[in-house]
């Protein structure tokens, strides 16, 4: 437990930059790591018959209902229900980026990490950030 107080300390003391520079090797480490598991424990299970047959069983039935769904896209009924759910999505993706924004314009101007709802509920506010990809020089 000291062990990780330590590192804990000791990557407070780092600007947060210098932090994500530490970090960024270790990540890439791990990841390498879960990659190779990854791989390996696909090499467990295509070596078990049990999971093999099983395997095929599910292939063949992805096949079958591959056909169904495309029985399915000639129901006018299903194309006019799919178009609708396909509208709604797009709709709901865009005003959760819509609160998302609001959200963090919200906690920068009061630096709270809660709101309340327009049902007079509390929640909390989810911060998240990802590192992205690496931008074409």
């Amino acid at each position: 437990m000291d062990e990780v107080n330590k590192e804990v300390t000791a990557e407070e003391e780092k600007t947060p930059l210098e932090a994500i520079h530490n970090l960024m090797p270790e990540i890439r480490e791990a990841h390498n790591k879960v990659k190779t598991l990854r791989d390996q424990l696909k090499d467990v299970m295509e070596q078990n018959d049990e999971y093999r047959v099983i395997a095929e069983q599910i292939k063949e039935l992805s096949g079958k209902r591959l056909e169904a769904k495309k029985a399915l896209m000639d129901d006018k009924d299903y194309q006019k229900v799919s178009t609708d759910l396909d509208d709604e999505r797009i709709k709901l993706k865009d005003l959760q980026e819509i609160l998302s924004h609001y959200l963090v314009s919200y906690y920068r101007d009061t630096n709270e990490t809660k709101v309340t709802d327009d049902l007079g509920e509390t929640r909390q506010v989810v911060l998240n950030a990802k590192i992205g990809k690496v931008e074409a020089k």
